[in-house]
């Protein structure tokens, strides 16, 4: 596994974190044991989470948190991952009911600690924005939650750049702990406009891509394989693959990609859909850490097989696709 060290107070980071929605639901408690177990023999050690993971089906709430505090428990693996979880998500079914409030974000990130054993995590994502909130406020809420000892870090998610610059300029200069870190929609398959029907999402643009450039601050990238889309073309070819894969993907430019992954995979021997995830952590450019979703162990060691490719630098320098500043 290829690791990278990216904050002071941390091990370095494997070159991707395992995603672990669904976990306890359409993923049951046993394969997302299996699948966090492997992830930890092939040398992994980022595990992302959410408050809210699995709370969109019915059921028992916050089973992804509750899965992996079992398994940490079992395992007494606290102290070799790095624990990430998120919180001030919008009341489910409403998108633009915020729970960007001081009261909600303290509930969500204890009620997470409860749920996943344990007295701080790594780092803790703000899982969405609201403009309508001064940065000021998030500041003194985030600042005074770090003073409280649960958490090492703290990041954003779904944030764009302006809000970004913004908060960490404010706490620059009252002296209070910064994100240090941001989580968006990423992947080398660039989506269609409007396709995940959520418009507070933050997805990576060549405004957002230009500023990261410029201002190197940790990246994690969620729906990094994009539904697996790369992979799903190989089987048909190229040709549409249907479902959300398609549905949010499909397009000239994609299939463009593709065909150079195609290409690169002739003289390479790894598939598009390991080119594509290694395209992610690829040297040079923004520090990325792609956050991957496998759901069986044979997806885990395909993609961890990408994660890990080797390519040589005069192989590459063909290819317009792997440049720093493309997106």
């Amino acid at each position: 596994m290829r690791y990278r060290k990216l904050f002071e107070e941390l091990p370095p980071l494997s070159a991707a974190a395992l995603g672990t929605d669904y976990y306890g639901k359409t993923i049951p408690e046993p394969e997302a044991r299996a699948l966090m177990d492997a992830y930890l023999a092939a040398g992994g050690n980022v595990i992302d989470t959410a408050h809210v993971y699995s709370d969109y089906l019915p059921g028992v709430k916050h089973m992804s948190e509750k899965v992996i505090g079992r398994w940490l428990w079992d395992n007494d693996a606290r102290s070799r991952v790095i624990l990430c979880t998120k919180g001030g998500f919008p009341v489910v079914g409403d998108m633009h009911a915020s729970r960007i409030d001081r009261d909600s974000i303290r509930a969500d990130l204890y009620e997470s600690l409860g749920c996943l054993g344990v007295d701080n995590v790594d780092i803790y994502w703000l899982h969405r924005d609201d403009p309508a909130k001064p940065v000021s406020e998030i500041a003194g809420w985030m600042d005074e939650l770090y003073r409280e000892g649960v958490f090492k870090y703290w990041g954003v998610s779904n944030w764009n750049s302006r809000r970004i610059e913004e908060i960490r300029a404010y706490c620059a200069e009252n002296g209070l702990v910064p994100p240090a870190c941001s989580q968006i929609k990423w992947s080398l398959a660039v989506p269609k406009p409007g396709s995940a029907g959520d418009d507070t999402l933050q997805e990576m643009d060549r405004a957002e891509h230009a500023w990261y450039l410029k201002n190197p601050l940790p990246l994690f990238a969620y729906s990094s394989q994009a539904k697996g889309f790369f992979s799903k073309l190989s089987a048909t070819g190229g040709k549409d693959p249907g479902g959300k894969a398609g549905k949010r993907y499909f397009t000239a430019g994609n299939v463009k990609r593709f065909r150079t992954l195609e290409r690169l995979s002739g003289e390479t021997g790894y598939s598009p859909g390991q080119l594509a995830i290694w395209w992610m952590t690829r040297p040079g450019t923004i520090p990325t850490v792609p956050v991957i979703g496998p759901r069986n162990i044979d997806q885990l060691t395909d993609t961890l097989t990408g994660v890990n490719a080797e390519i040589a630098p005069d192989i590459l320098k063909k290819y317009a696709l792997f440049r720093k500043d493309h997106v």
